[in-house]
């Protein structure tokens, strides 16, 4: 048999099998999209305890808080921490390096005010350890927000974070580089920097934190994004830009400083590393994840790291880059807790829209689902501005008077964060549809009360009947669509339910 003829009837068996398995797939998708598909709870099968969820005071907050409307201030503080809202158990306050002090930047709002005072310092930098050179009256409009939010008995933890050094301990001598990726905190600085962000957290923490109660868990976080430029003619905010060695060496300072604070004074705050720009740079070739990783290997503080923070930003709802992570932590830090510690959807304008709830509300459950995340935070809890940044806005009606909006994003937010509390344990929820063809995707947790959380997105556009196997009879429904939010609905004695199209459910089993 002449070659031509050979591998003419191999083309046509390979035309054969690409038709038989096109026909199969065919058959499966019509079966998946217009029959009843199966999701599978294993509480068995078990994975990451949650810790909570949150979203932080940046940026916003100076200026919300400085209006004299108390009722709105309330309102906000409730929808973001009350029960009737979110009910976020974590509360991001950030530290200001005082950038507003010494540097107009083109948006007021992206600088921040410092505790401490700055007439105080006259080349000492051991003024930084006596609480006496601070003024805690400075910051008082996020304050009172913070006492606010503390007020409504959710907040179990609290990550004081600082995006930069206090702008006297800088090399340019503002809260940003005067030149992109400059390390801009001195090193004769490290302590002086370390004293700041201990005296400041303790302070709040005697004279605030502690009126809510004794066991809120305190965090600090020294360093935010590291990895980014943070500086030059175009920069537009407070940053600071650490090489991986540079960072490391700090981060020891640090942990020595909080150890010996710790032990001076009874309390039992810890340290939060690294505030990842976004856990994607793993496959960077020049800001590689791994890079600080390796250093921070060398220094004795990473053997007491329990938890690695990432960012979210610019992976959006890519699973690839979910696998990348989840298999680079699994196989060189296995034992390691990541905290999803900021996010928002990196686009201008405000979607109100459900198909924006949806991807929200992908962009958490891929995150808790592929990457085992036990915490997750939004970026600025409210926002002033025409962009995907808010889970709640700030702005003015037809008539001038302030008012808060909240979109679908928002309602994505509470499916999580207000029924899958802290101490929840996510289980196996397997589904039938593996390939994904009618557009439903789920986690679930236990919860502490033995109930199980089930929360499932639908973003096709068909109605979607999925049998349950492995839950309880009773059935708590939250439904959000584009018409309704949070719309609850309770059943008894049901094996399946009809997941609506474009909508975001969560349902609560129980006995």
């Amino acid at each position: 048999m002449s070659r031509k003829k050979v591998f003419l009837i191999s083309i046509v068996g390979l035309l054969a099998v690409a038709l038989i398995i096109g026909a199969s797939l065919g058959i499966y998708a019509l079966a998946v999209i217009y029959g009843t598909t199966t999701i599978t709870l294993d509480t068995q099968k078990t994975y990451q305890t949650m810790e909570g969820f949150g979203a932080s005071s940046a940026w916003v907050y100076q200026s919300f808080g400085a209006i004299e409307d108390d009722e709105l201030k309330e309102q906000a503080m409730e929808m973001l921490y009350g029960d009737s809202g979110l009910a976020l158990n974590t509360f991001r306050y950030n530290i200001g390096g005082g950038g507003s002090e010494v540097f107009e930047y083109p948006d007021p709002l992206r600088g921040s005010k410092s505790f401490f005072v700055a007439e105080n310092f006259k080349g000492d930098y051991s003024v930084f350890k006596d609480e006496s050179n601070y003024d805690f009256t400075k910051d008082k409009e996020v304050l009172e927000l913070f006492e606010l939010a503390l007020s409504k008995g959710n907040i179990k933890e609290v990550v004081f974070f600082a995006n930069s050094p206090h702008y006297t301990m800088t090399v340019s001598g503002k809260t940003h580089g005067d030149v992109i990726q400059q390390n801009n905190l001195k090193p004769e600085c490290y302590e002086a920097f370390s004293d700041y962000l201990l005296v400041i957290t303790n302070y709040l923490y005697k004279n605030v934190v502690k009126k809510y109660g004794d066991d809120i868990k305190i965090v600090i976080s020294p360093v935010n994004e590291p990895q980014w430029d943070w500086g030059g003619e175009n920069a537009t905010q407070e940053g600071c830009h650490y090489d991986p060695d540079v960072l490391a060496k700090f981060y020891q300072q640090f942990y020595e400083s909080l150890t010996a604070f710790n032990e001076a004074y009874g309390t039992n705050f810890v340290m939060d590393i690294f505030e990842s720009g976004n856990y994607q740079l793993i496959k960077s070739t020049d800001t590689k994840f791994n890079k600080y990783m390796k250093e921070f290997e060398k220094y004795p503080f990473f053997e007491s790291v329990t938890n690695i923070s990432a960012h979210s930003y610019g992976t959006d709802t890519d699973k690839l880059l979910r696998t990348l992570y989840d298999n680079y932590m699994n196989r060189n830090y296995p034992d390691m807790k990541v905290n999803v510690t900021e996010y928002c959807v990196l686009e201008g304008g405000i979607d109100t829209s459900i198909d924006m709830g949806l991807y929200s509300a992908k962009v958490i459950m891929r995150d808790l689902a592929m990457i085992d995340a036990v915490s997750w935070n939004y970026w600025l809890s409210m926002s002033v501005y025409d962009y995907e940044d808010g889970l709640i806005y700030w702005n003015k009606d037809e008539a001038g008077k302030d008012v808060i909006n909240a979109y679908k994003r928002y309602y994505a937010m509470g499916h999580f964060s207000k029924y899958i509390e802290a101490g929840s344990v996510r289980i196996d929820a397997s589904y039938s549809d593996s390939l994904g063809f009618n557009g439903v995707e789920c986690v679930a947790y236990k919860k502490t009360d033995g109930s199980i959380a089930l929360v499932v997105i639908n973003d096709s556009s068909k109605d979607h009947k999925i049998k349950i196997e492995g839950g309880y009879n009773n059935v708590k429904q939250i439904l959000t669509t584009q018409d309704v939010n949070w719309e609850i609905s309770e059943y008894e004695n049901s094996s399946s339910v009809t997941v609506p199209a474009k909508s975001i459910v969560t349902y609560i089993f129980s006995e």
